[in-house]
C-alpha cells in the first residue's frame, strides 16, 4: 500500500508535510454517488479493522474506497508486519539497516524504511512501536557514538518530533524505554523511561514519563518496595487502557505483571496465570493476553496456554486456548519457559495479532517468521529470513497529530 507524501526534506527542528491527493470516485460518479461514498466511509470508520478488511471483498467499488489514500486516515488499520534491525554482538552497527516483513504477502514495505525524512540521514535504532508510532534513538552521522536523541515518529506520514532531555534524578540510570499511544482515546503519546538505582544494580528507582500534551518529563518514584526490578524479558510491554503493562519481579512476588498509568501515579500488580515464569504479554482485541507453556502433572505433555484478562477489578484471567505442542509442531517438544526446541532449533514468540487469534514466532538461526492460528490450530510460514530478528509489530496510522509538530 503506497503512501503519497511530500518528499521535501525537513529542517533540523521541523517535520515534513504530507501532500494528500484529491479523491475521485471510481468510474466518475454523480454528486449523489459521491455523497453515498462519503457516508459509507464514515460508517466504515466506526467499525473494527477486522471488519474493514472483510468489507474489501464486498465489491471492487468498496475495495477502491477502502484502499484509497484519502480515506486511510479515517479508517482503522490492521497489522501490516514487523520492523526489525540487525545488531551484531549487542552493539549498534555503524550503518543500521531497518527492514520490514509483511504479513499480508505484499512485497514492498508500507513505509520508507530508510527513514530519509529524519534529519541528516543519521543512524536509527528502533526501540518500540505502538499503534503506528515509533520510538527511536537517532544518531547524527558526525556525532560521537554515545550521543543520540530520542525521537518519536509516524513513518506513514513522515512526521517526527524530538523529545527534550529527561530530568535525570540523581543516582539513577535509564534501564528501558517504552512508548504508549492509543489514537482512539487520545491524540497524545507517552514515553515511559524506567530508571535503575545506581547503588543497587538492576533494581528500579522510579520512572520518568513524557507526555506529548505537556511536552515535558515527570519523574515518579516507584510505588512499591525499593527491591523491584524489570524481569528478564523487559522488552515485553503493553500499553492498554491508558496504562503500561510490563514484567517485574521482587522479593515478595517473584514474578508478576506491573501496571503504571500514564501520569505515573497509579502502580498496580497483576498475577501471572498459574504462577508461571516466562511467557509473554501482548494486547489483542482490546484485552491483555498472556501466553506460556505448561506441563501436565506427569511432566510428559507440554501445552501452549493462552489467557485473556477479562476483568481488571477482579484481576481474573480466562483460559482462551490450550493445545499440545506436539499437535502444533508435529511431535516436537518444549524446553524452557518461553522458548521452543523445534528439531533442535530455538524459537521465540514475537507478538499476537491485534484483531485476530494469531500468534507470531520465529524459528531457528535464520529467524523464519511463522504464525499459529488458534482458531484453526494450524501453523504456517510467513517468510524465511536472513538472520534478522523481527521485533516490532506495526499497524499504520495515517491520521495527523499535532504532537508530532515541533
Amino acid at each position: 500500500m503506497s503512501v503519497p507524501s511530500d518528499r521535501s526534506r525537513p529542517s533540523e527542528d521541523g517535520c515534513a508535510s504530507t501532500r494528500v491527493r484529491s479523491y475521485s470516485p471510481p468510474h466518475g460518479g454523480t454528486a449523489a454517488e459521491r455523497l453515498a461514498d462519503d457516508m459509507l466511509v464514515e460508517i466504515l470508520s466506526r467499525v473494527p479493522a477486522r471488519s474493514v478488511c472483510r468489507f474489501k471483498c464486498v465489491s471492487k467499488h468498496w475495495l477502491s474506497l477502502i484502499d484509497h489514500p484519502d480515506h486511510r486516515k479515517k479508517l482503522p488499520q490492521t497489522l501490516a508486519g514487523f520492523f526489525y534491525t540487525r545488531s551484531d554482538n549487542g552493539q549498534l552497527p555503524l550503518e543500521t539497516e531497518v527492514r520490514f516483513v509483511s504479513v499480508s504477502g505484499k512485497r514492498g514495505p508500507p513505509v520508507d524504511t530508510s527513514f530519509a525524512f529524519l534529519p541528516s540521514h543519521g543512524r536509527v535504532d528502533l526501540l518500540d512501536c505502538c499503534n503506528g508510532l515509533l520510538l527511536c534513538r537517532w544518531y547524527a552521522v558526525s556525532a560521537p557514538d554515545d550521543e543520540f536523541r530520542y525521537i518519536v515518529c509516524n513513518p506513514a506520514r513522515e512526521e517526527w518530533v524530538e523529545l527534550p532531555d529527561t530530568s535525570h534524578a540523581d543516582n539513577v540510570r535509564r534501564e528501558a524505554l517504552h512508548l504508549g499511544f492509543d489514537p482512539v482515546v487520545s491524540p497524545h503519546f507517552y514515553v515511559f523511561a524506567f530508571l535503575e538505582d545506581a547503588h543497587f544494580n538492576f533494581y528500579l528507582a522510579g520512572v520518568e514519563v513524557y507526555s506529548s500534551e505537556t511536552r515535558r518529563w515527570v519523574y515518579k518514584e516507584i510505588g512499591w518496595s525499593k527491591r523491584i526490578k524489570l524481569a528478564a524479558r523487559q522488552s515485553d510491554a503493553v500499553f492498554l487502557n491508558g496504562c503500561l503493562h510490563f514484567y517485574a519481579s521482587g522479593k515478595i512476588s517473584p514474578f508478576y505483571i506491573g501496571v503504571i498509568d500514564k501520569e505515573g501515579e497509579i502502580w498496580a500488580r497483576l498475577c501471572i496465570p498459574g504462577d508461571r515464569f516466562g511467557g509473554f504479554i501482548q494486547q489483542s482485541q482490546g484485552r491483555l493476553h498472556y501466553a506460556n507453556f505448561k506441563k501436565d502433572h506427569n511432566g510428559d505433555v507440554v501445552r501452549l496456554v493462552v489467557y485473556v484478562l477479562e476483568d481488571y477489578n477482579s484481576k481474573k484471567w480466562k483460559l482462551k486456548d490450550t493445545v499440545e505442542t506436539s499437535d502444533i509442531f508435529a511431535g516436537t517438544n518444549v524446553t524452557g519457559s518461553d522458548r521452543l526446541a523445534i528439531h533442535s532449533v530455538d524459537s521465540c514468540w514475537i507478538a499476537t495479532h491485534p484483531q485476530y487469534n494469531l500468534i507470531f514466532f520465529t524459528v531457528g538461526s535464520a529467524s523464519t517468521l511463522m504464525c499459529y492460528d488458534m482458531d484453526r490450530q494450524q501453523v504456517k510460514v510467513i517468510r524465511n529470513h536472513d538472520g534478522y530478528q523481527p521485533r516490532l509489530p506495526y499497524v499504520p496510522f495515517y491520521g495527523e497529530l499535532q504532537s508530532l509538530h515541533a
